[in-house]
Parts: C-alpha cells; structure tokens; sequence
C-alpha cells in the first residue's frame, strides 16, 4: 500500500498534506506484514522505545523494594503531560532514592497540560526539570543506578553502565547487536538509535506477545494507567482506553508512534516524514481501521483523533485533518 496522505482542508480547499509511512507486523508463524509506504523507512525510536529502555529497571525489582506500585512503572515509560499527579509519581520515586531532580539530564519545558501551564503562569512559576515530559523515565534510571552502585552523574553517556545495560537489552529483542546503528541524542538528553519502521513493528509485536513477568508488568502498567503514559488529551491514552487495555500506545517525538496488542496478535510503527504529530491520528485510526484491528465501537470512540478538528483564536472550527480519500 502507498502511505496514508492525511490533509489539512480549510473552507473546502486543501492547505497541507502530510505523509505518514506505517507497517503492522503479526506475531506468529506466518509473520504476515501490512506496509503503508516503505517498511523500511528509518527513524530514530526517540520515546516509543520507552518501555524497552525501562525493563533493566522493572527486572532489578527497583521500584518494588523501593514500595512503588504500577503508577510509577506507567510513568517511567511516559512521556507525560506535567500534571500535579504526574509530578507527584514522579516526585515520589526520587524522594525514595534521595535525589532530587536538578540530577535529571533532561531539561525543563513548560507541561504539556494547558491547564498545568497556566497554573505555574498564574502563580509565576518557572517550569523545572521534573515538568520535562521524560521525568519519569530519568527518575526510574536514577533508581537504578543508586540500586547497582553505579555513578549517579553521566547516566545518560553512552559508556555509562546504564547505557550499556539499556544496549544489551535493545540488542537481545532486535536479535542483533545494536551497536553499529546510528545513535543519536534524544530531546531528553538519553541516547536513541535509527533503525526500519519494520524492525520498531516487529519487536512491539514480540513486546506484546512475552509471556515474560517483566514485560507483562510494563504492559499492564501502561494500560491501566494510560493517562499516565501521556495525558486525558494524547492519542496513546485514548487508543488505550477506547480498547479497554486491549492496545499498548507509545508515542515519540518527530512523528514515531509504535503500538502493540497487549494480547500478543501484532506489533505497529508509523512515521510522519515531515516530523509533525498531528497526522497521527488520523493516521493510525484509519490503519488499524482498515485491517480491522479496531471494532466498529473503538472506531466511534476516536472519531476526534480519526477525523481532529482545527480551531482559530476565538475557538471556532475552521479546518479538519483527515485521511485522503484512495485516489484523491
């Protein structure tokens, strides 16, 4: 299949395009592959490779010894939108271990939340590094690190034993060592690597199919307490909601987006080339629309992602994104 064209129309007349490139990979023998564009397009994982990067911690028993529930596992694979509950996990995992977030590598941004961002604007207050949408994720790597005795300081260096630790992980699900691809800095500060929409598919696929304790608590984790994973407004959550679980949703920046069915029945990664977010919706929905990956039900339940409106200044519609129409 060609990739998903998804348009911007405003007043009747397209005024943008973008293309997002997609595969959805069954688990199996027969490994059947359905391509929206090249399969193998290749992207940096950026935060969809979150819940990868944090099962070093999930198998040490960090948070567990430390008397952390699934709420902080949730957040430690989040890319969160800054809420007071979101800071408060977070918080509570670095008060456990005795730091404090000045020690995160990641750099402060103001939340992702409107209605956080307006609480500290009103009460003239500067976003820290504890409102980087990362936090959590840095918060549990520190957790690690105070648990194996390694340096607090340069846990996000490449030659930092967390990172070698997180390389060998990426290394044994991509069944092949991960160090000759290309490795570049996330937002975040935290290394990422480029590799083929196909192979981000098929380790989600394999992500959602282990039987294996660690990887069923991140699943669980993650889709019990989808608003945690992101926020009310982000289409992981929702995805995850509107399938009551039945999904795993993990965005990233520039465009990535990976899935899995938690029930082991395939893997997903789409990219949107222009590196935009807001073609994503309408994207996925119509993918997993189309290879009936979505009932009739979780379809309606996400009609404001399939189908988002555009709003001007004063609140009223002027636009709507949408899947271009096969042949349009």
């Amino acid at each position: 299949m060609e990739p998903i064209r998804v348009t911007l129309d405003r007043a009747g007349t397209r005024e943008s395009s973008h293309l997002v490139y997609g595969i959805v990979h069954e688990s199996g023998s027969a490994g059947r592959r359905h391509a929206f564009g090249d399969p193998q397009l290749t992207a940096f994982w950026r935060s969809s490779m979150k819940p990868l990067q944090i099962l070093p911690v999930v198998r040490d028993g960090v948070l567990g010894r430390l008397g952390l529930g699934a709420e902080a596992l949730a957040l430690a694979c989040a890319s969160h939108h800054g809420t007071p509950r979101h800071l408060g996990v977070v918080q509570s995992v670095i008060d456990a271990v005795n730091l404090t977030p000045e020690m995160f590598a990641c750099g402060p941004h103001r939340p992702f939340d409107d209605g956080a961002a307006r609480g500290m604007d009103r009460e003239g207050r500067l976003p820290g590094r504890i409102h980087n949408n990362c936090s959590g994720q840095h918060a549990a790597l520190l957790a690690l690190c105070v648990a194996r005795g390694w340096p607090v300081a340069g846990y996000h260096e490449p030659e930092h034993p967390l990172q070698r630790t997180i390389r060998r992980e990426l290394s044994a699900w991509l069944g092949e060592d991960c160090e000759p691809l290309p490795w570049g800095t996330d937002g975040c500060g935290l290394p990422t690597p480029a590799l083929p929409l196909r192979d981000m598919a098929q380790v989600f696929a394999a992500f959602g199919a282990s039987s294996e304790a660690a990887v069923r608590s991140v699943v669980t984790a993650m889709t019990t307490h989808p608003t945690l994973v992101s926020g009310a407004t982000a289409l992981s959550a929702n995805l995850m909601q509107a399938s009551s679980g039945r999904i795993l949703a993990k965005e990233g920046a520039e465009g990535v987006f990976c899935l899995a069915s938690a029930e082991g029945a395939w893997g997903a990664a789409f990219k949107v080339l222009d590196g935009a977010t807001r073609p994503l919706g309408p994207a996925v929905v119509h993918a997993l629309a189309t290879l009936s990956l979505l009932a009739p039900a979780e379809i309606e339940r996400l009609e404001d992602f399939a189908r988002p409106v555009v709003r001007n200044t004063c609140g009223k519609e002027v636009g709507v994104l949408s899947v271009e129409a096969h042949g349009g």
